[in-house]
């Protein structure tokens, strides 16, 4: 039996396993301007899998966690920050580092050393669009952050505000970034790569030998990443994180995605649908 998935904007994925539970993995969905559903809309939440403490990735973990008594995945840095922020217990979130694998009766993870993506080139990109105007050359990550930040809220629904604020409050901000390698029931491994194309990471995917591969387009250099992808010797690979410019952006960069994977790569690579149901077996094939 395959297992079924569909994209809920950014890193947000939700997975039903074929013992019918279901995984997300970094939910940001009531706070992210792409989602296709409201939080209330998804189908479960028995494990959820958190890459990194950074807002667009965990916002919603407090309200699936509580509505469905989730086990949740996060790295050791961020689970206190993170449990003061949504109001669980530390004890029900399970701290792991690289190198670890945790096993649930219908689903094995293995967790997976990454490094979070040099941020200052795309948010030199949002500071020309939201600012009007070029940052400095000398300008630092932090300084540029700073400078949005005002902007930024204004732009954004109060409630996103009010949430960013508490996140920064309390110190979820990051942490060490992980991959996870997820196999359900002796099922398809399924490397879910939020990480960049840095070469110490090229041995983390070539020995992660999985069937089907997720990667971030968002923020990367696009050839290199295409050619970390083709080296994980998926046969199946899904861009991810590519929807920050917006719905039409989105599927171009994707079909650029897949053109340069062309020449490295005889495998299947996957325009997605924000909302689509799709399943995964020996091929992905949206379900009608």
């Amino acid at each position: 039996m395959g297992i079924r998935f569909r994209w809920l904007g950014y890193v947000c994925f939700e997975f039903i396993l074929p013992s019918g539970k279901v995984l997300v993995v970094d939910p940001y969905i009531d706070y992210s301007p792409t989602a296709p559903i409201k939080c209330a809309e998804v189908t479960g939440a028995d494990y959820i899998a958190i890459t990194h403490g950074h807002y667009d990735h965990v916002t919603d973990t407090g309200a699936l966690m509580r509505k469905f008594h989730s086990k949740v995945l996060c790295s050791r840095e961020i689970a206190e920050p993170m449990s003061r922020a949504f109001g669980i217990d530390l004890g029900d979130l399970i701290r792991v580092s690289a190198d670890d694998t945790v096993s649930f009766p219908d689903l094995r993870v293995e967790v997976k050393r990454g490094q979070h993506i040099n941020l200052i080139p795309p948010m030199r990109q949002v500071y020309a669009r939201v600012m009007g105007k070029e940052a400095e050359p000398g300008m630092s990550l932090q300084e540029i952050q700073s400078a949005l930040n005002p902007a930024l809220h204004r732009l954004q629904k109060p409630e996103t505000g009010v949430m960013l604020e508490k996140l920064d409050k309390e110190g979820v901000t990051g942490g060490e970034q992980l991959n996870y390698l997820f196999q359900a029931d002796g099922n398809l491994r399924l490397f879910f790569y939020s990480s960049g194309a840095e070469e110490h990471l090229r041995s983390v995917v070539a020995e992660a030998k999985p069937n089907v591969i997720f990667v971030q387009l968002g923020g990367t250099d696009m050839e290199k990443i295409a050619e970390v992808a083709a080296l994980s010797g998926a046969d199946i690979i899904i861009p991810t994180h590519h929807d920050g410019g917006g719905i039409e952006s989105t599927h171009l960069l994707a079909g650029r995605f897949a053109r340069l994977l062309a020449g490295k790569t005889k495998a299947q690579c996957i325009d997605i649908i924000h909302g689509k149901w799709y399943e995964i077996g020996l091929t992905c094939n949206e379900i009608k």
